[in-house]
């Protein structure tokens, strides 16, 4: 982003900022998604080469807001069916190859949706080591970080996907 594009973009998360966080509180009635959501608004508009000149700056806020929200909205919606589909796979009695490699395939994909969701270093850290069987110290020296960095990057990685897992298995199949 330019200087000017930096400048201007200061200057719309101090003037919008506080305005953008209570519209998507109200909205999302959680002040830390609503905190969450309005801090991505404004990290995707400080990946964009050249802000746009706004003339309403409120009402590109709005919509830069309501993306992210419905990305994140279908995001989920995919992972909840995968999650019934999977339940329903599970409890078949008869548990033959097919429904086992079924069943590997949802939690595939399920993994890479949740991986998204995370930094490009904690993501990259999580696919060598589980995919590639790479070693910490051959993920570090690719990612240019200490392996005590891998070890952290890997342990956010798995407690992020744990903690979307279980916030988004159906009623009743997250309990004992």
């Amino acid at each position: 982003m330019s200087g000017q594009s930096a400048s201007s973009l200061s200057e719309l998360y101090r003037g919008h900022h506080g305005w953008l966080f209570g519209w998507l509180r109200k909205k999302l009635g959680c002040p830390d998604n609503a905190a969450d959501m309005a801090h991505d608004t404004f990290v995707k508009l400080l990946g964009l080469d050249v802000l746009p000149t706004l003339q309403e700056p409120r009402a590109y806020l709005l919509v830069a807001a309501n993306r992210l929200l419905i990305n994140q909205y279908h995001r989920r919606q995919v992972e909840a069916e995968t999650l019934r589909s999977m339940a329903v796979l599970l409890d078949q009695q008869a548990q033959g190859p097919e429904q086992i490699n079924a069943v590997h395939q949802l939690l595939g994909k399920v993994l890479l949706l949740l991986l998204e969701e995370l930094e490009e270093k904690p993501r990259k850290a999580f696919l060598m080591a589980r995919v590639d069987g790479c070693s910490y110290a051959e993920i570090a020296r690719h990612l240019q970080v200490s392996e005590s960095s891998v070890k952290q990057y890997l342990a956010k990685s798995l407690a992020h996907c744990h903690a979307r897992l279980f916030d988004a298995l159906p009623e009743g199949l997250g309990s004992d």
